[in-house]
């Protein structure tokens, strides 16, 4: 059995930090240094949230990010509103589409991107149902990968 993780730096004071600054769009780089923590760590503490082990701190921290930007998100897109209604969207729209939490949801780009994945996703699952050997699945996955830069293996 493993033994259980030990977190002397994420604490309930790192957590908020993360949060206030996650709504405001900044990102994982300037939250971590903002926050006392090495951005190294605050990767490991998220990665670690979505395996079973997860400690609740490290649960903690994700919902944290996960929760900071929504709200963020929620707060410009209520902006957004604010100044159509006003005839003015400049500044929302730019931080929407610029804003690295937001822009890929937001941009003009997002959807060409969502497209994007979701045929690579696709092409994925077509090569582990096309009845290949391993060895036949593992080449065409790595082409993916190395023509398109997004990790194409299967879920």
């Amino acid at each position: 059995m493993k033994p259980a993780r030990r977190h002397y730096k994420l604490n309930d004071d790192v957590i908020k930090k993360v949060r206030f600054l996650a709504e405001f769009g900044a990102p994982l780089q300037h939250i971590a240094p903002a926050a006392g923590v090495s951005y190294d760590a605050l990767l490991q503490w998220i990665k670690n949230a979505k395996l079973p082990d997860a400690t609740p701190e490290e649960i903690r921290l994700f919902q944290a990010v996960e929760e900071g930007r929504a709200k963020g998100g929620m707060r410009l897109i209520n902006k957004i509103a604010e100044q159509a209604e006003n005839g003015d969207m400049k500044a929302s729209t730019w931080m929407l589409t610029h804003a690295p939490a937001f822009r890929d949801h937001y941009s003009d780009n997002a959807a060409a991107t969502r497209a994007r994945q979701e045929g690579i996703e696709a092409a994925v699952q077509a090569i582990s149902e096309a009845g290949l050997t391993p060895e036949q699945e593992r080449d065409l996955l790595l082409r993916i990968t190395a023509k398109t830069g997004h990790n194409a293996s299967p879920s």
